[in-house]
């Protein structure tokens, strides 16, 4: 059994906007990448479904994943209240998938939820010219999906080819934070959802399982950026299948 030794990067920060920007990516060797760019979008769509039950780490029993039609929810879960009753952090979109032959990218749109800031909900932004826009991964539009009229920011998953292996990413692009009051401070807990914590635990997690299922051992090292995550890491790769 060979144990080996993965670099986990992280950078987040607010933009001149207020929006927070968060990065998490982890660079993973040849022995491994295999079972990561061999799956594809299924492989994309298993990483999404368990990152939004979220149960993938200790410091996430305090929130529990719901779905509904195909669209997750997040939810506080506070000892003894069942999960489907605690207070709904965040809502998303289905799942959107995209793929080339070296990168597979699933997203969700950020639809609402108590840590996004109500200013945001009410306002609303149109939808950015260069962000992600392609078919659900049901592979049907419904009337609302071919119009965009507000935008809330997007939670995306990507595994991108590297010369030694691939790259796994968790994006956290646009969000509007709350801005007060208990769901602001709910943002900096070690639990919260789609922040720096909670993707490196769910990075780690999902590297530990393809090299136990190898008959491998994963160690962590990490490196936090200073600074907001540049912009165009979030660029559509327009030449890029969908499904």
């Amino acid at each position: 059994m060979s144990e080996f030794t993965i670099r986990l990067i992280s950078q987040e920060g607010r933009d001149a906007h207020g929006r927070l920007q968060s990065h998490q990516h982890a660079l993973v060797p040849a022995d491994l990448a295999g079972a990561f760019m061999s799956g594809g979008l299924k492989k994309i769509r298993r990483m999404a479904e368990s990152y939004f039950s979220y149960r993938f780490s200790s410091a996430a029993a305090q929130v529990r994943g719901a779905w509904r039609s195909g669209e997750p929810t997040l939810r506080r879960q506070f000892h003894g209240v069942p999960f489907v009753h605690g207070r709904r952090l965040v809502s998303l979109g289905r799942l959107r998938s995209a793929g080339t032959l070296n990168v597979y990218r699933g997203y969700h749109e950020i639809r609402g939820g108590e840590i996004v800031s109500n200013s945001a909900q009410v306002l609303g932004r149109q939808w950015p010219a260069d962000m992600p826009w392609v078919a659900p991964s049901a592979g049907e539009f419904i009337q609302n999906e071919q119009h965009k009229t507000a935008y809330l920011g997007i939670f995306e998953i990507r595994v991108e080819r590297t010369a030694d292996g691939c790259a796994l990413h968790t994006l956290l692009v646009d969000f509007p934070p709350a801005e007060k009051g208990m769901a602001a401070g709910w943002l900096d807990k070690p639990w919260a959802p789609m922040r720096r914590n909670a993707n490196l635990d769910f990075l780690r997690a999902q590297i530990t399982d393809v090299a136990r299922e190898l008959g491998h051992g994963a160690k962590f090292t990490i490196e936090d950026l200073d600074g907001t995550p540049p912009r165009p890491l979030f660029r559509f790769d327009r030449h890029s299948a969908t499904a």
